[in-house]
């Protein structure tokens, strides 16, 4: 089987290799979760062999010490041959003490030490080994190795340890693409990594007939796993609850769901304890619904049965539901013998359940409709409802599996219902906004689902810059008579970006005469959130859009995510690197698995990153989003990555890469308001300390010609700052306190650093001295510990690469540049530089 994923574990095992000095780690984790492959990676990666302990060596005593042995080579390898012939006879705590004594004394190269199942190995070796092991340090072997559950007096509970993970999502899709072979499309993958829980051992068991992978037929849910292990399989199947507990776990795995209050009973006749099952984890319950939390468990389970048994579950949980849970009978009873209507059944009760949040359960009702013949009309509508269920959960790929095999609606709601669904998913899925599917749906559609339509159309341009198409659609929606408040909103967008002139005179946006609150429709909430942002009313957008967040019922995901996207542009715009994080983190909450970002979310979190001096691989996102603007066919939004890129180059000293970076910007924007884009002041300052002077004034001119025309609040500060500079050559500090005095309290934090940097690079020679009482803290002030990080940081290394270098946490750097921050009165890594370059100095 391909090796996926692992990046923490393989971090954290080269975290102990580069120590080079001696030390173990334990990876702990059951059965089938991959813990051979990683082991084989890593040694791989390190040029070892893999020492694997077998159960049928266990009665010979010390064997595992001899393959140990073996696999340290050399005159450590030797040294343990040699003592291990001396002391057979000798008790093991003796043994275990010389051995590691021997060690200590051995001088040789640091080894990589690798060990698989290292639980397995005989008592005698895992006595002797639980002592050297746990003393390693000194003698240069950096030992990594396997063990199950380290559950009470364990030998090796004292050694470091760390679970090995599930795989994560997208390294579950990962793999099963490499096994399921290219013809799989993406929802089917996504179904395989959802119903498998990230155990490879299950994925690579998976079997699916290529109509199956590829989504022309419906999937086998459980899914059909291959039989390699056969009759073994079937005696030893259970690893956790035995007994009459197991008969419970049976009869959950026939089915995605079983109603609480009819399990209990069914538990009762079995004499089994279901709160046991449920406080240990092993049952997981949501909504009156019991089901088996490990997907994984679950498969190997049903695998496991025999198909008579099955079918005797299969019975048996019909009739428990039959009046608790009519589609619960209905999912078992198919399994028993065709029932009339139960396809179009299942397919409601899947629509149902994805409303309800639980898309697994979906798409198990749904497969097993797909399977029943049932009239066209009836089929299409109940796929057209699931689509849209998952859709609006966030669940993009598989909403767009459904929809796509949807017949074409023939009742017009049905149809522009579809649409709006369809262009959500592509828009994420794909990162493409399909024109085709607005011009199908609209043919016939009602004004109310026309404008729908188109409003949600040119929302979807707006959020890739591509203002001229979001102005076509605004325009359409009058033309079709259609436009009512959403177009008025999203007119007065397109009117605040000051990039166009007004979309259509016929497209009264200042038909917004009364506040759109929380109440409102989430669709004109939403774009209301927008509305504050670019009229620099940070203060109205955020309270909206928590006012959203916590409205009840609670917004579905596909809208939280939007209205959390939103507030964090809104808090990138103004300044405020703090809150920025803050609401990233929310953000990023609400992403499901699989979710893939496009050009603009990228941009988000670049832009959120540039404010924080910890914030991130910045670079790495212009990068990131760069590559997505020209795969996506994005280039509108190229100037606001090479603002972020012209600004960090202007930070770092790098004025002639800042000038092309910016200037290039500029150039590529539509708009004249400069508050939009927001390179000028920047570009002025590249262009001065450059020695571009003539055409830094010019570009000052041009900067309050436009600002005259398009008053904003940044603009102003923007034009404060260019005018400080341009002057700083004549009027020194003075040009930079008439600049400070401009700013008010409510004022964007970033802009007022900018500020102080931009002085800081104009006038290094006038560094500001406070008086002797106020005087910032000296670097002598900071701990051992901190001045490694200051020593780093000069060095021009991020956060991880000096977490790697100095052997501690990233959390651990982050509280170290904390402290320092706050100790010598600086806000960035730039400052930071400056301030001990000077204390040096005058020192």
């Amino acid at each position: 089987m391909p090796f996926f994923g692992r990046q923490r574990e393989i971090w954290i095992a080269q975290s102990i290799i580069d120590s080079r000095v001696g030390a173990a780690c334990l990876f702990v984790g059951g059965p089938g979760v991959g813990k051979s492959a990683l082991m084989r990676q890593i040694a791989e990666e390190h040029d070892t062999v893999v020492v694997v302990a077998s159960p049928n060596e266990r009665l010979w005593p010390y064997s595992g010490l001899s393959a140990v042995a073996s696999a340290l080579g050399g005159a450590r390898g030797a040294a343990v041959d040699g003592l291990l012939g001396r002391g057979r006879d000798w008790p093991e705590h003796l043994l275990a003490e010389e051995l590691s004594r021997t060690l200590h004394l051995v001088h040789d190269e640091p080894c990589v030490l690798v060990v698989d199942d290292l639980d397995d190995m005989d008592a005698a070796s895992i006595t002797v080994l639980s002592y050297v092991f746990g003393r390693l340090r000194g003698t240069g072997i950096s030992l990594l190795a396997t063990v199950g559950r380290l559950e009470g007096r364990h030998a090796f509970t004292g050694l470091a340890h760390t679970e090995i993970a599930p795989l994560a999502f997208e390294e579950s899709v990962d793999l099963a693409r490499s096994l399921l072979g290219p013809g799989a499309v993406r929802a089917v993958l996504h179904i395989v990594a959802a119903f498998t829980g990230g155990n490879p051992a299950v994925i690579g068991r998976v079997r699916l007939t290529p109509d199956e992978a590829s989504g022309a037929e419906p999937l086998p849910l459980p899914l059909r796993l291959s039989d390699e292990e056969g009759a073994r399989g079937r005696r030893g199947r259970r690893s956790s609850p035995a007994g009459v507990a197991s008969d419970v776990m049976d009869l959950l795995s026939v089915g995605p769901v079983f109603d609480l209050d009819r399990l209990r009973d069914e538990a009762g006749t079995m004499d089994a304890e279901l709160d046991d099952l449920i406080e240990s984890g092993v049952v997981a319950v949501r909504g009156g619904l019991a089901r088996i939390a490990d997907p994984a468990e679950r498969l190997r389970l049903h695998a496991a049965l025999p198909a008579e048994e099955r079918r005797r579950l299969h019975a048996r949980a019909a009739s428990a539901h039959a009046v608790a849970s009519p589609a619960t009978r209905r999912w078992h009873e198919s399994f028993l013998a065709p029932v009339d209507g139960a396809g179009v059944a299942l397919l409601e009760a899947a629509a149902d359940l994805a409303r309800l949040g639980d898309p697994s359960s979906a798409v198990e009702f749904a497969e097993r409709g797909l399977r029943h013949s049932m009239d066209t009309d009836g089929r299409t509508r109940c796929l057209v409802d699931l689509g849209d269920a998952l859709v609006r959960h966030g669940h993009f790929v598989l909403g767009q599996h459904y929809l796509r095999r949807a017949d074409d609606p023939a009742d017009a709601h049905a149809r522009a219902r579809a649409a709006l669904a369809q262009l959500r998913a592509t828009a994420v899925v794909d990162h493409v906004v399909d024109d085709t599917v607005v011009d199908h749906a609209l043919g016939g559609s009602s004004a109310g689902d026309a404008e729908r339509i188109l409003a949600e159309a040119a929302g979807l341009r707006i959020g890739r810059g591509e203002l001229d198409q979001a102005t076509e659609r605004v325009a359409e929606a009058h033309e079709r008579g259609v436009a009512s408040l959403e177009i008025a909103l999203l007119t007065r967008i397109l009117e605040e970006t000051g990039c166009l002139p007004s979309p259509t005179d016929a497209v009264d946006s200042a038909a917004v005469t009364t506040p759109v609150g929380p109440d409102a429709p989430i669709e004109e909430a939403h774009l209301m959130i927008t509305v504050h942002e670019l009229a620099e009313d940070y203060a109205a957008a955020r309270h909206l859009a928590w006012a959203l967040l916590d409205r009840t019922p609670r917004l579905p995901p596909l809208w939280r995510e939007r209205v959390l996207a939103r507030l964090v542009s809104t808090e990138v715009r103004a300044g405020d690197a703090s809150a920025a994080r803050d609401a990233v983190s929310a953000w990023r909450r609400e992403w499901l698995p699989g979710r893939s970002p496009d050009a603009a979310s990228v941009l988000l979190l670049a832009g959120a990153a540039a404010l924080d001096p910890d914030g991130g691989d910045v670079d790495g996102l212009v990068r990131r989003g760069r590559a997505l603007c020209r795969r996506e066919g994005t280039p509108a939004l190229l100037p606001a990555f090479g603002v972020i890129d012209g600004g960090r180059a202007l930070a770092e000293g790098r004025y002639a890469d800042a000038v092309l970076a910016l200037q290039a910007a500029r150039d590529a924007s539509p708009c004249d308001d400069p508050s939009m884009v927001r390179v000028d002041a920047d570009l002025i300052e590249a262009l001065w300390l450059d020695g571009r002077r003539a055409e830094a004034r010019v570009e000052l001119t041009r900067l309050e010609r436009d600002a005259a025309r398009h008053p904003r609040r940044w603009t102003t500060l923007a034009v404060a700052r260019a005018r400080a500079v341009c002057r700083s050559a004549e009027a020194g500090s003075t040009a930079f306190r008439e600049a400070e005095d401009v700013y008010r309290t409510d004022d964007a934090p970033d802009e007022h650093l900018r500020l102080i940097a931009a002085r800081e690079r104009c006038l290094p020679s006038e560094s500001r001295r406070p008086a002797p009482a106020a005087r910032a803290p000296h670097t002598r002030s900071l701990t051992a510990q901190e001045q490694e990080v200051v020593v780093l940081v000069g060095r021009g290394m991020r956060n991880r690469e000096i977490a790697s270098t100095l052997f501690v946490s990233l959390r651990t750097v982050e509280l170290r540049l904390t402290n320092i921050y706050r100790k010598l009165g600086v806000s960035s890594r730039v400052q930071l530089v400056s301030r001990v370059g000077r204390t040096a100095a005058e020192e």
